[in-house]
């Protein structure tokens, strides 16, 4: 059964916000949209994983999505999904590469082709090694006892052309996600005996879900971008261009003439990702282009924002809005 849904990833969320707000002509608007482009293409890798994960029997199993955990050296690692079982624990690491992907575990890289272009990432192999040594560190920090940790890279795309480089037995862990109920079967005939009790899969469970960190991802940091590059204003949420007009209570896009009363919201929502959390209401009242300070006062009293602090000096506490 699933016990942690997938996140949606903050970096997904960031990224859009960041490419509404930057101006047609930037000169790194189209680095940003191909790392858009590839990390909406890496969730939604993920997400395919499910239809072949509800094979998966809900009484054996316990499933566990996006996990972000602190190791002895207190730096994070994160686990695509966790599978738990009684017999085994398996890591999942997934690829969603179109084009052709070669594994040359050798030179420790993963190399994608598409089209005339190629480029090299770091070896899934190493990654899922180093979580299988991490997560093995974590059991054992919190007096879990010795299971067996099978790591598998699962390459989600079915047009994708998988090639290797040299024989390593490494390469038996990666796998079409269409393989995965019978590589768990498998699994269950190679490790039959009970390494952990059901109970304790429950106990386990409840202390990742209760350890688990929100990743946090300064965008504009990133991509070196300075917070007077962004386009303000409320954007259009019909065409999504920027600056929409206030008139009679509504936001009026001069662009095609949608009319919206809450379209400050989604633009409050972007200042949060990129620029900060808690903030003046004076910062606010300039993002949105609004002359009345007694609009943007309603404003935040319909969102109802909490705050701290008195008079003009008041913070802002935006993460709700998230």
């Amino acid at each position: 059964m699933i016990v942690k849904e997938r996140d949606f990833p903050i970096k997904i969320r960031k990224l859009e916000a960041l490419h509404r707000r930057i101006p047609p002509l930037h000169p790194k608007r189209s680095v940003i949209l191909d790392e858009l482009a590839r990390r909406r293409s890496g969730h939604y890798g993920e997400e395919s994983l499910d239809y072949h994960l509800s094979f998966l029997n809900d009484k054996k199993y316990h499933i566990l999505h996006t996990l972000r955990l602190l190791n002895n050296q207190k730096h994070h690692f994160q686990i695509d999904t966790l599978i738990l079982s009684s017999s085994f624990i398996a890591i999942i690491e997934v690829k969603s590469h179109g084009g052709t992907i070669i594994f040359d575990h050798r030179l420790q890289q993963l190399i994608h082709r598409n089209g005339d272009k190629e480029r090299a990432y770091q070896d899934p192999i190493i990654q899922v090694k180093r979580h299988q040594l991490q997560w093995r560190e974590w059991l054992k920090r919190h007096k879990f006892p010795n299971i067996p940790i099978l790591p598998l890279i699962i390459i989600s795309n079915p047009s994708t052309i998988i090639k290797t480089i040299g024989p390593f037995k490494e390469y038996q862990w990666i796998i079409r996600s269409s393989n995965l109920i019978f590589e768990f079967q498998k699994y269950e005939q190679m490790y039959h005996n009970e390494s952990i009790t059901k109970k304790d899969i429950t106990k386990l469970s409840r202390l990742l879900i209760k350890n688990h960190l929100s990743e946090d991802y300064d965008v504009l940091k990133k991509f070196n971008i300075d917070e007077s590059e962004l386009l303000t204003g409320v954007h259009c949420p019909k065409c999504s261009s920027i600056p929409m007009k206030r008139s009679a209570g509504n936001w009026v896009c001069t662009a095609c003439s949608y009319s919206s009363k809450t379209a400050h919201s989604d633009t409050l929502k972007d200042y949060t990702l990129l620029i900060q959390t808690n903030t003046t209401k004076r910062d606010l009242q300039k993002f949105l282009h609004l002359d009345s300070r007694m609009v943007m006062t309603n404003i935040i009293k319909a969102l109802n924002l909490p705050g701290f602090g008195q008079g003009k000096a008041r913070i802002y506490q935006l993460d709700e809005l998230l």
